[in-house]
């Protein structure tokens, strides 16, 4: 797996009719995370906390043309068998068409890297092709550009008394950007 040129990259999909998607994950605390808002001249704005310190984990994926988004809420760690798990039971049923490759743009986290991991691409190289970003760019990652318009439409400024609620919101925004994929296609724009 080497790492991607992007040009060369999307003539080799083009000219294949293989579908590019990019893939990622993050990490939603519970504790609110302050970001630009209004508020009366020389006033903080405050925003209650419990100190709780419970993260949500996501997998994301999402396809350039259109750009149609798949997530998973990952209950354990991230690892090289959660995914898998991911690739086999969303990813590849959510993207994959007859006679059309997906190219998977992930970035180096140590378990994509993982000889277990290359195995599971080995295997189903007919299916998929993986590219490798370089090492410290996540701007390079388009799913990195949903997770930041999640947290500021639906995290930042805001206090969630439970992780449920924390969860609430963010399937509820994730919903929305599945139903109205128009409101992400112009962060995607940059990667076309």
């Amino acid at each position: 797996m080497d790492t991607v040129y992007l040009s060369k990259l999307k003539k080799k999909a083009r000219k294949e009719g293989a579908i590019i998607v990019y893939i990622d994950e993050a990490h939603f605390r519970q504790t609110p995370t302050l970001y630009r808002t209004w508020a009366p001249l020389h006033t903080q704005p405050k925003i209650p906390t419990k100190g709780v310190r419970n993260t949500q984990k996501l997998f994301g994926a999402v396809q350039l043309e259109g750009g149609r988004f798949i997530y998973k809420h990952q209950e354990e760690y991230f690892n090289y068998e959660t995914y898998i798990s991911f690739l086999e039971g969303d990813l590849l049923p959510a993207f994959s068409r007859t006679k059309h490759r997906i190219y998977l743009i992930q970035d180096n986290a140590g378990y994509h890297k993982k000889h277990e991991t290359y195995e599971w691409f080995k295997s189903n190289r007919k299916y998929i092709e993986v590219f490798n970003l370089p090492p410290y760019f996540p701007e390079l990652n388009a799913v990195e550009r949903i997770w930041n318009y999640t947290r500021k439409n639906c995290t930042h400024n805001r206090y969630f008394e439970t992780k449920e609620i924390l969860c609430e919101s963010l399937f509820s925004t994730f919903k929305d950007v599945q139903e109205y994929p128009d409101k992400i296609i112009g962060l995607l724009t940059p990667f076309f």
